[in-house]
């Protein structure tokens, strides 16, 4: 059986949603754990670009470092 939702209750269920989703991304401690999940994205894929070099030759592996203007070693 099919259980058929008003258009307005939809809309109430959709809003509450977002406003809850707001409010919880708003906590100190959820923006740390999102940003912590962001930082370890990107060493992640910093070390995918690396391993087919790093088994041969730890010192001439792809860094995304290189694309820093600010890295010492890389100039």
């Amino acid at each position: 059986m099919r259980l058929r939702i008003p258009a307005r209750q939809r809309f109430a269920v959709h809003a509450a949603g977002i406003v809850l989703a707001i409010a919880v991304l708003r906590m100190p401690v959820v923006q740390s754990a999102v940003l912590g999940g962001l930082v370890g994205f990107a060493d992640m894929t910093e070390r995918i670009l690396r391993f087919p070099c790093w088994p041969v030759d730890h010192k001439h592996c792809f860094s995304l470092d290189r694309f820093d203007p600010t890295c010492p070693q890389c100039m």
